[in-house]
């Protein structure tokens, strides 16, 4: 109700400060501009919230010139937000100038102790988002200036301020410069970040017709679906490029943060640790996109003629490196003919298929081999066996080891990660393959996948 309500107020001032006329055409400037209106119209409210508690305080403990300050600052919000006659550029500025004046100002009166040092950090964090980092920087010079002025004042004891009771000149200095150089950081970071997300947004932008598809797809498959997990389901394949959008700017921005301390092992090994956490979460969440796209009803095939040896040895070489630092025997036993390599199908899901079910062998099985086999078996289907040497299934387990999200090793003995759906996958593109799957398996003795698909399909 209060995100509806919040949506409603943005949507009205872009209408009325001509907002709406503009084009994303525009590109990075008109999405800065339309991040611009959330920050100003939050400050606003926010700001109003904040004004009589805060001015009260101020005049009760004698701070006569914060309360004078308050209120001009207010006054000048309000004129910003709704005098038509500025530009988005004015706007901005008058915006930036009314809040240094207010920081700095809190800052000289109340010191470290006062909210001014944190609205100096977060101005030049705001500026940038909202006018890119030539203005974050520009900012930072600004703070580096005030700052310099202030140690000159305490150094020289040019004039006084009761902060130059509380630190020492060096304890000052060291202060203000880690301010400087932490806001140098986070403007670099925050305008990576804004570019990087920008860089996304235009590559996504091809897709919004067929996203907009889908997602009028997926509404109608609401009224279809009866149990509410289908529901989560449709939700979750519609809302795919917004899960993942910000992983990418995460690791888009660890990737920056690694040409920082070169020379540091542990600063390098914490940002890898970043990195593969990373890419570990977006292979999550892919498999519970993908497995939601499936239940929804959703998924569809591509299918065209490909030589299916090819991506067999292309699979069969990415595992290879893995089995062997697990001192596991990888054999390939493919006895596909050349002339019957060709088929038509969807070669993106019998490489997934291929995929799933050799990491989860690799993955069960600690000693020993992992073999996969390949034939023709008929003129109409490709038959497959991958064996293992793994910790093997119980035979209660049989009929529950293609269900969402159950994991053989339920107990965690083995301690092993994953997300528990991908022979799910596995299962569902066989079957949209025309094929189909079965197992056999003996507990700390091995596990063999018996799986078919059709050559070919229209």
């Amino acid at each position: 109700m209060l995100g509806d309500i919040w949506k409603s107020y943005v949507q009205r001032y872009v209408r009325y400060s001509r907002f709406s006329e503009r084009e994303e055409k525009e590109g990075l400037p008109y999405f800065r501009d339309k991040l611009f209106i959330s920050i100003l119209l939050l400050t606003f409210v926010l700001g109003l919230l904040s004004y009589i508690p805060s001015t009260y305080v101020a005049i009760a403990r004698g701070e006569n010139i914060i309360a004078v300050l308050n209120t001009c600052t207010i006054l000048v919000l309000i004129f910003t937000v709704f005098y038509r006659g500025l530009s988005f550029y004015a706007k901005k500025i008058l915006f930036s100038i009314n809040f240094f004046i207010l920081s700095i100002v809190m800052f000289v009166v109340l010191g470290f102790e006062g909210n001014g040092s944190v609205l100096i950090f977060a101005l030049s964090i705001l500026i940038t988002l909202f006018n890119g980092k030539r203005h974050g920087l520009f900012s930072i010079l600004i703070i580096a200036i005030f700052y310099g002025v202030l140690l000159l004042g305490s150094c020289f004891n040019l004039f006084y301020l009761p902060i130059f009771e509380q630190y020492e000149f060096q304890l000052l200095a060291i202060i203000t410069l880690n301010n400087i150089l932490f806001n140098l950081l986070l403007v670099f970071s925050v305008s990576f970040l804004i570019n990087q997300l920008h860089t996304a947004l235009l590559k996504e932008n091809e897709l919004q017709i067929e996203l907009y598809e889908k997602h009028n797809n997926v509404l109608e498959a609401k009224n279809r679906v009866e149990k509410s997990d289908k529901l989560k389901s449709a939700f979750l394949a519609n809302m795919s490029h917004e899960i993942r959008t910000p992983m990418y700017g995460i690791l888009g921005c660890a990737q920056f943060l690694r040409e920082y301390n070169e020379d540091d092992p542990s600063y390098q090994e914490y940002i890898e640790v970043i990195e593969d956490s990373g890419e570990q979460l977006l292979d999550i969440m892919t498999d519970i996109i993908n497995i939601s796209i499936i239940e929804s009803g959703l998924m569809s095939t591509n299918i065209k003629m490909f030589n299916i040896n090819d991506k067999i040895n292309t699979v069969y070489n990415a595992f290879l490196p893995e089995a062997e630092e697990k001192g596991i025997v990888f054999i390939l036993n493919n006895v596909i003919a050349i002339q019957d390599a060709y088929i038509s199908s969807d070669s993106d899901k019998v490489t997934s298929v291929l995929k799933y079910l050799i990491k989860n062998a690799i993955k069960y099985t600690d000693e020993g081999i992992v073999e996969l086999t390949c034939e023709r078996q008929d003129e109409s289907f490709i038959a497959f066996n991958l064996k293992d040497t793994g910790i093997g299934i119980h035979e209660d387990n049989f009929e529950h080891i293609f269900d969402t999200f159950y994991q053989v090793d339920v107990e965690n003995v083995n301690a092993l990660h994953g997300s528990g759906v991908g022979l799910t996958i596995a299962k569902a593109y066989i079957e949209m393959l025309g094929g189909s799957i079965s197992l056999k398996s003996e507990v700390d003795v091995g596990t063999s996948f018996l799986f078919t698909m059709k050559v070919n399909l229209t």
